[in-house]
Formats: structure tokens, sequence, C-alpha cells
């Protein structure tokens, strides 16, 4: 009985060491020169225990995934909740959290890894949409539901705004991020950035006199389905 239990204590952290050992290791060699061996070694458990979490390196890549993930999820709620009860305001929190995490230096070293790797691994790009529609944009749809109800305007396909809204206004973010090699942005501009952006949108979506929101293009529920996640 006593063995069991310490086993059961030790599997997390040794699951979390490969996990970080393996974040580590596709950031500085990529996903081609990351073995199951280095991970093994860098974590300091068995090559054995590896692959009984993971089964390969795709499933590792996944997991590493998912669980970066999970934390910008996280940090996502914790922002709808401290929000106050305005949509500007809720957009802006949640975009401020969309884009420190995504001009994080991790995220960035992610992104130069899929762009680098995914023509010879199509998998990694599989992976990744496997896991469906991010929950940031989930959040984002619900603000521009609760808006739409609030300001009397009608959203063609809210889910697919919601994925446009982040495409558009971090893309750029996340661009001069990675062309300025070595520069980060700081909270303060990212938060006024992220309020300038969030209350620009929203009222033009409000802009009734524009027209009707025009409905979104077919197939384009593909494009909009939103890409890595890696934690700051």
């Amino acid at each position: 009985m006593t063995e069991q239990t310490y086993v059961r204590k030790e599997a997390p952290g040794k699951r979390e060491a490969a996990l970080d050992a393996a974040v580590e290791l596709f950031l500085s060699g990529g996903f081609d020169r990351t073995t199951m061996d280095a991970v093994a070694a860098r974590a300091g458990v068995s090559k054995t225990t590896v692959y009984t979490y993971f089964g390969d390196k795709f499933g590792l890549f996944r997991a590493v995934t998912e669980r970066a993930g999970a934390a910008l999820d996280l940090d996502l709620d914790r922002a709808v909740l401290a929000s106050a009860d305005d949509p500007e305001d809720r957009l802006a929190h949640i975009f401020f959290k969309v884009l420190e995490a995504t001009s994080a230096p991790q995220y960035l070293a992610f992104v130069r890894v899929m762009a680098a790797e995914s023509s010879r691994y199509p998998e990694l790009v599989d992976t990744v949409s496997s896991l469906g529609v991010p929950h940031a944009v989930d959040v984002v749809e619900t603000t521009l539901r609760e808006d739409a109800v609030r300001h009397g305007y009608t959203l063609p396909d809210p889910q697919a705004y919601a994925g446009l809204f982040i495409r558009m206004a971090a893309a750029s973010v996340q661009m001069d991020a990675l062309l300025a090699l070595g520069e980060t942005y700081g909270a303060v501009f990212l938060r006024e950035l992220a309020r300038w952006t969030a209350v620009v949108f929203l009222r033009s979506l409000r802009n009734g006199e524009a027209g009707p929101l025009p409905r979104v293009p077919e197939g384009a529920g593909g494009v909009f389905s939103w890409g890595p996640r890696v934690s700051p």
C-alpha cells in the first residue's frame, strides 16, 4: 500500500518534468532535432516513462500545447471575472491577456518552430487543429453576443467574428515581435493597445448606419480556428 501511494504522488511530478524538458528542447532545437531520449535525460526520468505518458513525440508535442493552452485559459477566465459589467472593458481585459501571451518570447519561439517544420511535419498542424476552438475565441464570442443584445445589432456568426477579432488584432503585434528579435512589449503598452482595439472593434459593429454586418465567407470557419497557444 505504501509503495502504491508513493507512485501516485511521484507520477505527476515526472510528467511535468518531462513536459518542462520538452518545451526547452522543442524551442531550442526544433521538433526534428528533439528526441524522446533527450527529453528523458533532461527531465531526469527514464525513456520508458516518457513513452508511457505520451506515446510518441507527436503525443508529447500535443501535451505541451494543451498544458500551455490551459494556463492561458485560466488567465482568460480570471480576466473575465475581474472586468466590469461592460463589454468594452471585458473585451479589453481578455485581449490584453491574449496579447501578453502571444507576444511573449516563448510563444514566438513556438511560432518559429511551427513555421520552420510544419511543411516537413504536417502532423504538427493537425495536432494543434485537433485541440478545437481555443477558449480565447469562446470568451470573446460570449462578449460579442452580449454587446449585440445590448446595442441591438445582429452578428451573422458570433464565433467567426470572435476569431476575426483575435486574428486581426493580434497578428500585427505578433509580426512586429517576430521581426524585432530580442525586443519585448511592456504591459502598459499592451493594455493601452488592447483597450483601443476593443473599443474600435465594438463601436464599429454597433454602427448600424453603415448597413448590416456581412455574412462570413464560406469556408472561413477553418481559417479562424485560431492556432498555436503557448503561455508566457
